[in-house]
């Protein structure tokens, strides 16, 4: 039989009455309340950091930190799909598919969508993307990645996730310890005087998000990670920050003679050495590949593109959006250069690479991803095999690669 001493507090004695053990539990968990409601209770320092880095690693989990991964594309591309399963298996993913359409009925279109005569190719793309964010905006999810079903990314996109998600704190958290001062100068907006500025990731720390990796969710709308092209946002937009965040010796980067920068500029290749990769305020000429949009960008993507007005093509709106222009409410977007996703083009007939647009009658007999060195598709034979002798489609040092049109 156990004893208890004399010393034995109160609320642990067995001889106490069982309405007396009552009381002194209310007693005890009344008493917790009071001190967590007026900060009587806090973690200890150990703890808290614990806790801030353990939000960081939630890139690592099968979603990337985000609630959910939608695949956009249609359910007659089995092709498609057979392989973006074998792409999220192989890299720790979990996906979720979003059905593509194939018919909009003129009527649904937000004002303009008729006069602009927007062809129907764009149109089912469209209601795509929107289907997704309504499923987004429905389901309330805090936040999600979403993929069209042809993209490809590196195996190592979870760690490239992470040095992501440091870079972007770096553009949208505010420093430690304050609450609205921020390590770029020229937050919220520059002057005309005012140039860019660089901070690499591993010199500078703002204060840690408490929701989501890549910072708090009301701070950021959407994150364009893979894209057509982009540029640097610049003093004369005269609405977005100008400050870049620099990740360095990044070796998933290729070097510059391997690099294509499609149809943004060379402003990447001519002011950073090879293997960094930028983070900044997204100005992105066009393809919405890849995003991630959080709940309260959602809600604004949606009334700007599926409510408020149809002036172009899908990505294009997103272009606007993010730019602040066409009569568009200015939204939060950060983007990477090199972009992490890209379109993957497999061996085959070229009118396959797409559903919305013409890529001609040829065959294309070498399959390849732009700016993505060890590809998760081009890789699938060693990732069966359980090989980690990856191919890298971008060697140090090697000549410039050319691919096919497409």
């Amino acid at each position: 039989m156990k004893h208890f001493s004399a010393s034995t507090p109160m609320f642990f004695n067995p001889r106490l009455h069982p309405r007396a053990w009552l009381l002194a539990c209310g007693c005890l968990i009344l008493t917790y309340i009071v001190a967590t409601l007026t900060g009587g209770f806090t973690l200890s320092p150990a703890k808290r950091l614990t806790s801030q880095k353990d939000l960081l690693n939630d890139v690592f989990n099968a979603t990337l930190g985000f609630q959910k991964i939608l695949v956009i594309g249609l359910p007659s591309r089995t092709d498609r799909r057979d392989s973006m399963s074998l792409a999220a298996a192989f890299s720790g993913l979990q996906v979720e598919y979003v059905d593509g359409v194939t018919q909009v009925d003129n009527k649904t279109l937000p004002p303009g969508g008729v006069e602009r005569g927007i062809d129907g190719g764009s149109l089912f793309a469209w209601r795509a993307h929107m289907n997704a964010l309504r499923l987004i905006v429905e389901q309330n999810l805090t936040s999600a990645l979403v993929l069209e079903d042809d993209i490809d990314w590196d195996i190592r996109i979870k760690a490239q996730m992470k040095e992501f998600a440091r870079a972007a704190r770096l553009l949208v958290q505010p420093l430690p310890h304050t609450r609205e001062q921020y390590l770029d100068p020229t937050y919220p907006s520059p002057s005309a005087d005012q140039g860019y500025q660089s901070f690499d990731v591993n010199e500078h720390a703002t204060s840690d998000p408490t929701d989501s990796p890549y910072g708090d969710i009301s701070r950021w709308d959407l994150l364009w990670l893979g894209h057509c092209g982009c540029r640097f946002p610049l003093a004369s937009d005269l609405n977005v920050p100008l400050g870049r965040a620099v990740i360095a010796n990044d070796d998933t980067v290729p070097e510059h003679q391997h690099l294509d920068m499609e149809y943004g500029n060379d402003e990447l290749l001519r002011q950073y050495p090879p293997h960094t990769r930028v983070v900044s305020r997204a100005r992105v000429n066009t393809c919405s590949l890849a995003y991630a949009i959080s709940q309260p960008g959602a809600r604004r993507f949606l009334y700007e593109l599926g409510v408020h007005k149809m002036s172009d093509p899908n990505d294009i709106m997103f272009r606007y959006v993010c730019d602040g222009v066409d009569d568009r409410q200015l939204a939060t977007c950060l983007t990477f250069q090199p972009q992490l996703f890209q379109h993957h083009r497999p061996v085959g007939a070229k009118a396959g690479f797409s559903d919305i647009a013409d890529h001609g009658d040829g065959f294309n007999d070498r399959a390849f991803t732009r700016n993505v060195r060890w590809s998760v598709r081009l890789n699938f034979a060693n990732l069966v095999s359980g090989s980690a002798n990856y191919t890298d489609s971008f060697p140090d040092g090697g000549r410039k690669v050319h691919f096919p049109d497409g």
